[in-house]
């Protein structure tokens, strides 16, 4: 059966995977928009060395993020 998520089921999933990635971490999205919360979390991955690739076709960011 099909699960549908409002905005908080998914911030709540994606940190659930984000946190839970170990080696390699690729998310793919036809938006990109990243709140506080989930910046943090690649961040932290990040510090890891941890391989991130985020795919996405467009983008809702500020030039500085």
């Amino acid at each position: 059966m099909a699960k549908f998520l409002d905005t908080t089921g998914i911030s709540y999933h994606l940190h659930q995977i984000i946190n839970n990635a170990n080696d390699k971490l690729i998310l793919v999205s036809p938006y990109l928009k990243i709140n506080d919360r989930i910046k943090t979390d690649l961040e932290d991955k990040d510090k890891f060395k941890i391989n991130i690739r985020l795919v996405y076709g467009k983008v809702e960011l500020q030039p500085a993020e």
